[in-house]
């Protein structure tokens, strides 16, 4: 994310999140959510999985806690993947990533990057592979999936964040937090440099539509000499080139995610806050933008690809415990439900 948490409480694995810790197994969930927190920056224990489960709207905090004998993660939940029967964790303020059994939610592999801050991943499963991006070594790393030894690595633009694959190619937002105004393309076996593509500034958040295109939500740069504003750029994966944009006279967020009706769901930033904004939406084949479809300021939104629903984190400023909105595909409010400091990403489970 962005910015990095304040404070952190110990919570349970309870259904209320301001219990003690206590032990209690956590069932996996046939259909639920899971919630990494980023917990409060410089806390060893402040990184927080919880897992929402929707069948019987029950939130247990503290999953890793509970399985693992009071075991932590680490420092500064960024990035979760849900991939067959593991569950792959980062943090970036501990420089860990930890791979958990989907079933026991108990701890498989710990792997250290010590000066590395890993910050985003993605899965390669055709090629046993897990591309990391190290946000201040301007780089990406390839591991391999099974053991987290690396294989390989090569250089990107400033402060790398988030990645999407498509095909052997990974795109990889380089944001420079707002000084750089790249996306990366590299070729993954081995890992080289195909192309450059030129965006707005401080590219962030990348995902894929359904008809292969990729959107980048672009944060801007407010306190740049002259002050750069946020935008959303569509990319062609063929051509390697920005085919369109819309640009914005505030800055963004940075995050951005795909509904199933052909949207995508961006974050604004509210004035006055360092913790997002309301949730804006843009009509991809018409490139309308709705602002403000749901008020707030939020941290983090995703959408579920099996149900249409949105979810909103919202961090409440780190000074409290956070809370976790969802709506459905049409933005009818299901529920808004208690979790811990700083939800910051979401990972669906099926």
């Amino acid at each position: 994310m962005l910015c990095l948490a304040l404070s952190v409480l110990l919570l349970s694995c309870t259904k209320d999140p301001s219990g003690p810790d206590d032990g209690t197994t956590v069932v996996p969930a046939a259909k639920g959510v899971y919630v990494l927190h980023e917990g409060n920056y410089g806390d060893p224990s402040g990184a927080r999985l919880a897992l929402f489960d929707l069948l019987n709207d029950t939130v247990y905090t503290d999953v890793v806690e509970a399985a693992n004998q009071g075991a932590h993660l680490g420092s500064t939940g960024d990035d979760m993947v849900l991939f067959r029967d593991r569950l792959y964790v980062l943090m970036s303020g501990s420089e860990n990533i930890v791979v958990l059994d989907r079933t026991t939610h108990q701890i498989l592999n710990t792997a250290y990057f010590p000066g590395w801050v890993p910050h985003a991943m993605v899965i390669d499963s055709l090629r046993n592979r897990l591309y990391v991006t190290r946000l201040y070594l301007n780089s990406v790393i390839a591991l391999d999936l099974s053991t987290l030894a690396v294989l390989d690595s090569i250089s990107v633009g400033a402060n790398p964040q988030e990645m999407v694959l498509t095909g052997d190619e990974l795109y990889v937002c380089n944001s420079g937090y707002g000084a750089d105004n790249t996306v990366s393309v590299l070729g993954v076996s081995p890992l080289q440099t195909r192309s450059t593509i030129r965006v707005g500034a401080g590219p962030t958040g990348i995902a894929r539509a359904s008809d292969g295109t990729l959107w980048v939500a672009c944060t801007g740069n407010p306190y740049g000499m002259p002050a750069l504003p946020g935008a959303i750029y569509k990319l062609n994966p063929t051509t390697h080139a920005a085919q369109d944009s819309v640009v914005f006279t505030e800055p963004l967020w940075g995050s951005i995610a795909i509904g199933t009706d052909g949207a995508a769901f961006f974050l604004g930033v509210t004035p006055g806050s360092y913790y997002g904004g309301p949730l804006h939406r843009v009509q991809l084949s018409t490139l309308t933008v709705t602002r403000d479809v749901v008020a707030g300021t939020f941290y983090a939104v995703s959408i579920d690809p099996a149900s249409g629903d949105t979810y909103l984190a919202d961090a409440k400023s780190f000074v409290t415990q956070g809370e976790v909105r969802s709506y459905t595909s049409s933005l009818v409010h299901r529920r808004t439900v208690g979790v811990q400091r700083g939800p910051a990403v979401f990972a669906f489970s099926r």
